[in-house]
């Protein structure tokens, strides 16, 4: 993809009370963003976000989604689709009257894409999957039928499926780092790198926020058993905050080693690349802290390489 001067356009669609603008909302407050969600409306034809994500300047088109506008959109399709370079598309899981017309509006989207040979990824989140919803079987089979529905229509369209709820604020803060990550392939190395580093520390989980709460990347354990995930997602809920904190009261050193539970240590670490911070956020049992701190300085290092390519 050939980004001018590194200005990308991401449509973020779907139908009327999908849950579009409650999560650009969600992810800009990040806490006690529900009285604002409660004050929404409807989005008038398109709201227009603008936002910095490392080197990118993101505009972030979010299309209300009433009958009326979606017809409009189908009779200008130049006008709203031209040059642009994701779309996170959102559907309301809790909503399968409407599934029928969600695919169908998607599909308006998509053969305009095609038929001006038009390369763009495409991220689905199957929104308002909250908290307890989360074990009802119903609610899972729909996902998966949606899932192989759209698999099989655009056998050849990049497509990544999420799954959020605006009760699940990590949800959201994933959403929006996997959609920003498909434009450069530092983003794989640094995935990569963040993996090895995991293995040689023995810990549960490395993230790498940029100074807005975005995660840039991240990588966990595979033996987190569900009460340790539960743990790693109220670590990051504090790291998030701790951060927020940080820039609020212009904190230059880190926080210190904090015992969670069960001998696990969360630890919030600041670094600067090129005037841009950025956290890298751990989750180490104690008995793996010696090592974490014996080689840390080798793999802060190694990040700020792959970072000062980003930035």
């Amino acid at each position: 993809m050939n980004f001018l001067d590194n200005t990308l356009k991401i449509i973020l669609s779907g139908l009327d009370y999908a849950g579009k603008s409650s999560i650009l909302t969600a992810l800009d407050k990040k806490f006690d963003f529900e009285k604002y969600i409660m004050q929404l409306k409807p989005t008038i034809k398109v709201e227009y976000n603008k936002r910095k994500f490392l080197n990118f300047n993101i505009y972030i088109w979010d299309m209300g989604g009433q009958e009326k506008y979606r017809a409009l959109y189908e009779q200008n399709k130049d006008a709203y689709f031209s040059d642009t370079n994701l779309v996170l598309f959102i559907i309301d899981i809790q909503d399968e009257k409407r599934f029928k017309t969600s695919l169908e509006y998607l599909d308006m989207i998509l053969k305009f894409f095609n038929e001006n040979s038009m390369d763009v990824p495409l991220i689905i989140s199957f929104h308002k999957f909250d908290p307890e919803l989360r074990g009802k079987e119903d609610i899972n089979a729909r996902i998966v039928e949606l899932r192989e529905t759209i698999y099989g229509k655009y056998p050849t369209v990049k497509i990544l499926f999420q799954q959020t709820s605006i009760y699940d604020i990590i949800s959201i803060v994933q959403l929006i780092s996997y959609a920003l990550s498909v434009f450069d392939p530092k983003f794989f190395e640094l995935s990569h790198l963040l993996e090895t580093y995991l293995e040689e520390f023995k810990c549960s989980s490395l993230i790498l926020f940029d100074e807005n709460g975005i995660i840039v990347s991240e990588f966990y354990s595979e033996e987190i058993d569900p009460d340790s995930y539960i743990v790693l997602l109220e670590s990051i809920k504090e790291h998030l905050y701790l951060l927020k904190r940080m820039q609020e009261e212009k904190y230059d050193s880190d926080y210190n080693f904090t015992t969670i539970e069960n001998n696990i240590l969360s630890y919030l670490h600041k670094i600067t690349v090129d005037k841009n911070n950025f956290y890298i956020s751990v989750l180490i049992k104690e008995e793996y802290k010696e090592t974490l701190l014996e080689n840390f300085s080798d793999f802060i290092d190694e990040i700020e390489k792959v970072m000062n390519q980003l930035v």
